[in-house]
C-alpha cells in the first residue's frame, strides 16, 4: 500500500534523513524518517520584551502500515508542501481483502482497530457482498473483480448466462386460504384438477399473531419443471425474491426439490439491504454484462435492460402477491370500467403488474342472495390487493413494522373471509339460477312439469390453463442464441503471430476477455426495439387522469420495443391503446383515419410478452363505420400538448389553427370543405330565406376563406362568380371544376326561391340575376394579385360560356316545370 502526506502536519515539513532502507521489513509504528518544520513563535526576554522569532522544530515520521518497503518517492531534503504526496510503498502481508464480522478472514486481525496512525479504517477496505445468504462476508473492489472474471470465464467455457429468477407471481402464486385444502380433499369439487398439485408449508418463524397453524398453499406455474429443466441448460440461475429467507427457502424446497436449478443461490428481503428495490449490483457488484432477469414487475428493478418482463401468475384470483407489502406501489392502474357477472373464467393478461377482481370478500355467514359483478379488467385491483400495494416502505423500523402488520392483517383477512370459497359460491348460484331457468323452459316446451335427476354441472373458479412459461422459455433463447452468437463473430478476430510477420502485418496486441464478450444491456434492448420500431402509439382510457403519461408504467414498457408515445392523435399515430368501454375524444378523432390501429391493451400486452409484432386484427376495438373519414382539420394538428393522463375527458381539446405556413393542396382542401358545409346548409334553408341573408351567407363563406394568393368564393351568388371560381379551379385540375359545375345545378333551385321572392311563382327569369351578377364581380376584386384568374381566363373561357349556357338552359326547365 502507499503511504501519503496526512493532514493536520505543519506544512511545509523538509526531511533530514530516511530511517528505513529499500526492503527493510517495518512494523506498525516503526519510525520511517525524521523531518523539521518551521514556524513563527513569540518570545519574551527578563526585561518583558516580547519578539516574534522564526523556529524549527524536529519530528518524526511514523509507519502506519506492518511489511516490506518496496519504493521511497522521497528522499534527504525533499520538501513536502501539503498533504497527500506520496510517500513510501509498503507491500502488506496481507491486505484484507476479504472480511467477516468485521475480522480479517485471512489473518484474523480486527478491523476495527484505531489509533493516532489510522488514516484509512480497515473495514473500509472490503464493503462488498456477493454472497447470496450472509451479509457478514464482505470483500474489496479488487477481489469483487477478480471473483467476476473467474465466474465469467466459467459460464463461457460451459456456454451459459446468468439469470435471476423472482418467486411471487412468476414462477409461483401462493395464497394462505385454507379453503385450498378443503378443496384438494373433495374430488368431487370442480377445482380438484386444478388445485391436486398445490404444495404447502408452514413457516416455524412466522410471526402472524392470533392465527393457529398458519398455512401457505403455493401453485407453481405450469410447465415449471419442464421449464427448469431446459432453461437450466443455457443459464446459472439465482432466486432474487423480497420475501423472508425461511419463506424463500421452503419455496425453493417445492419447485427444486433436489437442489440441481438453484442450489444455494437464493437472495431474499434478509439479505437485500433495502426492502424498496431490487438491484442487479448485490450479486454482481462490478459487472453485469451477462445478466438476464425475469420478474413481473419493472418497477423495482427501475426498468433496467436487463430485464425480460413476464406475464403475470395469477392463479388465486384476487390473492395478489403475499409479500407485497414490502414493495413500492405499483405506478398505474389499467382504468377500466368493464364490469363482468360470473361464472366467465377469469383468464390471465399478460404483461400486467397485479392483476384480479375487484370482488369484496364477504363473510362465511353471509351467502349473497344474488351475484355481486365482479371487475377483471387489465390490472384492476382488489381490495386486498390494494392493502397490499398501498405501503411501499423503506428502511425505517416503524416502517418496517407497519409493513409486517399489513402482511400480517392480509394474510388474517384471507383466512377468515375466505374470499375464493365466496367466489366459488358465486359461481354455484349462478349455475343453479341457470339450471332452474332451463328446467323451466323445457317443461314448458313439453306442457308438462316431471322432475328428473341429473347431474349439476359447476363452473369451476380456478384455472389450470396458464402457458405463461412457454413465452418465458422463447425469450431467454433467443437471447441466449443472439448472445452467443456475437461472442463467436467478436472472437475471431484478425490473426497475429507468424502468420501477420509472413503477410508483412504488425502483430495485433492480445485482446483482454472484455474485448470480445458481448453486452447483455445493448444487446436486449436492440432485439426488442425491433418489436415496436416505427411505431406511434397514443393511450385512451387506459392511464388514469393526473399521472405523467410518458413516466407511466405501460409507456416506459412500449418505449423499451422501440415505439413512440404522443400524447395526442396526430399524423404520424400508428395505434391507439384504448378502453374499448370507453368511447373517448381520441377514439373519435383516430377513428377518422384508416391506417390508425384502435386496439385494445390486450395487443400490447401480447406484443411486448411475446416479443413479437402480433396482428392486429383479434384486438382491434370495434367502431361504427360512420364514424370513420378523415377531416383536413385534423391533418393539421402535428404536434403534442403537454398534458398529465392519457385521456382529458371526453371533451375534445381546441388548439389554435397556425395558417401561415399552410400550403395550396391545405388551402384548397379546406376551401372544399368549407363549400360542402355551407352547400348542406342551402340544400336545407327554409324557403322564406331572404336575399340579404344570402348575401350575408355569402360574405361569411369569403370571409372564412380569404388568404393571400387564393380566392375563396362561393359562386353562389352569379354566374359570373361561379365563371371566376371556376377559372381558379381549372387552372389547377379539371375534376374540380367539374365538381363544382356539378354543385352549382344543384344549387339552382335554391337560389331561386332566395333571389325571386317576390314572384308569383317563386322562379326568376334569367334577367333576374343580374344585380347579383353586379355584387359578385365586386367579390371577386380580392383575386390574387399574381393574376390566377387572368391567366387562367383565356384558355377556358370557351368552356365557361358553354357552361353559362347549361345553367341558363337549367333555370328556363325549372321555371317551365314550375308553371306547368
Amino acid at each position: 500500500m502507499k503511504i501519503r502526506s496526512p493532514p493536520g502536519l505543519h506544512y511545509p515539513i523538509t526531511v533530514v534523513d530516511l530511517a528505513q532502507k529499500r526492503d527493510d521489513e517495518v512494523q506498525r509504528s516503526s519510525p520511517l524518517f525524521n523531518y523539521y518544520y518551521e514556524t513563527i513563535v513569540t518570545e519574551g526576554d527578563k526585561y518583558g520584551d516580547v519578539k516574534d522569532v522564526k523556529k524549527r522544530f524536529p519530528a518524526r515520521f511514523d509507519s502506519s502500515a506492518d511489511g516490506v518497503i518496496t519504493k521511497w518517492f522521497i528522499k534527504k531534503g525533499t520538501v513536502i508542501q501539503h498533504p497527500g504526496v506520496d510517500i513510501i510503498e509498503i507491500e502488506e502481508p496481507c491486505t484484507h481483502e476479504i472480511q467477516f464480522g468485521s475480522l480479517c478472514a485471512n489473518c484474523g486481525k480486527d478491523m476495527t482497530e484505531v489509533d493516532y496512525l489510522t488514516e484509512e479504517r480497515n473495514v473500509d477496505r472490503a464493503t462488498i457482498n456477493m454472497t447470496h445468504d450472509n451479509v457478514a462476508l464482505l470483500v474489496s473492489q479488487k477481489e469483487a473483480v477478480r471473483a467476476e472474471e473467474d465466474a465469467k470465464r466459467r459460464l463461457l467455457g460451459a456456454k451459459k448466462l446468468s439469470l435471476i429468477v423472482d418467486l411471487d407471481q412468476t414462477v409461483i402464486h401462493t395464497t394462505c386460504e385454507r379453503t385450498i385444502a378443503e378443496w384438494q380433499a373433495d374430488p368431487h369439487n370442480p377445482n380438484f384438477e386444478a388445485v391436486k398439485d398445490v404444495r404447502s408449508f408452514q413457516l416455524a418463524d412466522d410471526n402472524v399473531a392470533h392465527v393457529a397453524a398458519n398455512w401457505y398453499y403455493v401453485k407453481m406455474r405450469p410447465g415449471l419443471k419442464e421449464f427448469f429443466d431446459e432453461v437450466s441448460s443455457m443459464y446459472e440461475m439465482h432466486i432474487y425474491t423480497m420475501a423472508t429467507r425461511a419463506y424463500a427457502q421452503e419455496v425453493a424446497k417445492i419447485i427444486d426439490p433436489d437442489r440441481k436449478y438453484f442450489g444455494d443461490r437464493i437472495l431474499s428481503r434478509d439479505e437485500n439491504y433495502t426492502d424498496k428495490l431490487k438491484s442487479l449490483h448485490r450479486l454482481f457488484p462490478t459487472n453485469t454484462d451477462m445478466v438476464v432477469i425475469i420478474d413481473d414487475r419493472a418497477d423495482i428493478w427501475h426498468y433496467s435492460d436487463n430485464l425480460i418482463r413476464v406475464p403475470v401468475f395469477n392463479f388465486f384470483p384476487g390473492a395478489g402477491d403475499i409479500n407485497a407489502s414490502f414493495l413500492p406501489k405499483q405506478q398505474e392502474l389499467v382504468t377500466s370500467t368493464s364490469k363482468s357477472v360470473l361464472p366467465e373464467p377469469v383468464f390471465t393478461k399478460a404483461g400486467l403488474g397485479d392483476e384480479g377482481e375487484t370482488a369484496r370478500p364477504l363473510s362465511v355467514a353471509t351467502k349473497p342472495t344474488e351475484p355481486a359483478p365482479l371487475d377483471i379488467s387489465n390490472g384492476a385491483l382488489t381490495e386486498l390487493q390494494q392493502d397490499l400495494l398501498q405501503m411501499g416502505g423503506g428502511d425505517n423500523p416503524e416502517i418496517l413494522e407497519q409493513q409486517v402488520k399489513e402482511q400480517e392483517r392480509v394474510i388474517i383477512t384471507q383466512q377468515t373471509e375466505r374470499p375464493l370459497l365466496q367466489k366459488q359460491l358465486l359461481l354455484d348460484q349462478e349455475d343453479d339460477a341457470a339450471e332452474d331457468e332451463e328446467e323451466n323452459s323445457e317443461a314448458a316446451e313439453n306442457g308438462e312439469t316431471q322432475t328428473t335427476e341429473h347431474h349439476r354441472h359447476r363452473h369451476s373458479l380456478l384455472h389450470d390453463d396458464d402457458r405463461g412459461l412457454e413465452v418465458i422459455e422463447e425469450n431467454l433463447r433467443r437471447v441466449h442464441r443472439a448472445f452467443y452468437d456475437e461472442y463467436q463473430k467478436k472472437r475471431v478476430g484478425p490473426q497475429g503471430g507468424r502468420i501477420a510477420e509472413l503477410r508483412g502485418e504488425k502483430s495485433p496486441k492480445k485482446r483482454v476477455l472484455e474485448d470480445f464478450v458481448p453486452d447483455v444491456k445493448i444487446l436486449m434492448p436492440r432485439i426488442k426495439q425491433q418489436v415496436l420500431g416505427g411505431c406511434t402509439v397514443v393511450f385512451s382510457g387506459i392511464i388514469p387522469l393526473g399521472m405523467d403519461v410518458q413516466a407511466s408504467d405501460f409507456a416506459l414498457w412500449v418505449k423499451s420495443f422501440g415505439a413512440d408515445v404522443s400524447l395526442n392523435v396526430n399524423r404520424q399515430t400508428t395505434h391507439v391503446i384504448a378502453n374499448p368501454d370507453r368511447k373517448t375524444t381520441k377514439v373519435k378523432k383516430a377513428a377518422r383515419y384508416s391506417h390508425i390501429k384502435i386496439v385494445n391493451a390486450e395487443w400490447m400486452f401480447q406484443c411486448c410478452t411475446r416479443w413479437v409484432h402480433v396482428d392486429e386484427s383479434p384486438y382491434l376495438i370495434e367502431i361504427d363505420p360512420a364514424e370513420r373519414g378523415g377531416s383536413p382539420f385534423e391533418d393539421l394538428e402535428d404536434d403534442d400538448i403537454g398534458a398529465t393522463g392519457d385521456e382529458d375527458g371526453d371533451e375534445p381539446q381546441l388548439s389554435p389553427l397556425d395558417m401561415s405556413n399552410m400550403s395550396d393542396e391545405k388551402w384548397q382542401s379546406l376551401g372544399d370543405e368549407i363549400d360542402d358545409f355551407l352547400n348542406e346548409s342551402d340544400d336545407t334553408e327554409d324557403n322564406s330565406n331572404s336575399d340579404s341573408e344570402s348575401v350575408r351567407s355569402d360574405s361569411s363563406a369569403q370571409t372564412e376563406s380569404k388568404r393571400p394568393k387564393r380566392k375563396r368564393k362561393r359562386g353562389t351568388a352569379s354566374i359570373d362568380g361561379s365563371e371566376t371560381e371556376d377559372s381558379d379551379a381549372s387552372a389547377n385540375s379539371t375534376s374540380k371544376l367539374q365538381r363544382r359545375k356539378k354543385r352549382t345545378l344543384e344549387r339552382v333551385t335554391s337560389l331561386t326561391n332566395v333571389v325571386s321572392a317576390d314572384k308569383s311563382s317563386g322562379l326568376p327569369s334569367p334577367e333576374t340575376t343580374g344585380p347579383e351578377e353586379e355584387q359578385g364581380d365586386d367579390d371577386g376584386k380580392y383575386a390574387d394579385p399574381a393574376g390566377d384568374a387572368a391567366d387562367a381566363a383565356g384558355d377556358e373561357s370557351d368552356y365557361d360560356d358553354g357552361l353559362e349556357a347549361e345553367m341558363l338552359a337549367e333555370f328556363e326547365r325549372s321555371a317551365s316545370e314550375e308553371e306547368a
